[in-house]
């Protein structure tokens, strides 16, 4: 998996909201602020439980410092444990991508690339007046071509938060669609995807319900899709 999957990952999934991460820094080495903790958390445990059973699917531990940047990453499920060391060096976010900079150190455009040096995709970032990321535009590619396979369209917010997301096929029918809603802390609290299926159009909703601490940092996550609940993740933050 390349780096800045495994980076995206992360920060999607802790926070469990769509921030859009796209600076040189935040690359390298995240803040809490960067994934939406209040406070200065020292460690934060993530635990996902399925409502079909009590087994653990996965567990995520994240060590920060007393400055609040992220220095540790660790997961572990059934394939064993993963680690994560940061700050990254250059090599490390550069392993099958290359990225395109601005002069304030923003992500003008990132490409990647497959175990066979071939452009996987590529996504183009657009930012409006005052640095804020707009919209991005990202192009899956064909192995063997090389041509686009398809087009994904994605606006934010002024909070830089994911707002809407299309998705195109090469001759450009509209395939899947997504709108996203946060509260006032900024945590996603419903999702809802449209796919279409020639003339059969298909809406899901996906809703979270979340439990606060005293800080302001969500303590479990109730997954919800179209009404039935899914799964829920609890984390444990200790603070300095």
């Amino acid at each position: 998996m390349f780096f800045i999957k495994r980076i995206l990952l992360v920060i999607f999934l802790f926070s469990t909201t769509a921030v859009a991460q796209h600076s040189r820094q935040t690359l390298t080495q995240p803040t809490c602020g960067d994934i939406n903790l209040m406070a200065h958390p020292c460690q934060v445990t993530v635990v996902q439980r399925y409502e079909s059973g009590s087994d653990i699917n996965f567990q995520e531990t994240y060590y920060f410092d007393s400055t609040g940047k992220l220095t540790e990453y660790r997961k572990r499920g059934f394939g064993g444990e993963n680690v994560t060391r940061y700050p990254l060096t250059v090599e490390d976010i550069s392993d099958g991508v290359l990225y395109r900079f601005d002069y304030d150190g923003d992500v003008l455009e990132l490409r990647q690339f497959d175990l066979q040096n071939r452009l996987y995709s590529s996504t183009h970032y657009i930012y409006a007046v005052g640095g804020n990321l707009a919209m991005s535009v990202e192009y899956v590619y064909t192995a063997d071509s090389g041509v686009v396979a398809k087009r994904t369209v994605s606006t934010y917010d002024k909070c830089e938060r994911l707002k809407t997301m299309e998705q195109f096929t090469a001759d450009e029918l509209l395939i899947l669609s997504e709108k996203y809603k946060y509260d006032r802390r900024g945590n996603l609290v419903r999702r809802t995807q449209t796919s279409y299926y020639d003339e059969e159009v298909v809406t899901n909703t996906e809703r979270r319900r979340y439990t606060y601490d005293r800080n302001g940092n969500w303590t479990q996550c109730r997954y919800f899709m179209n009404g039935k609940e899914m799964y829920t993740i609890e984390r444990t933050i200790v603070y300095y």
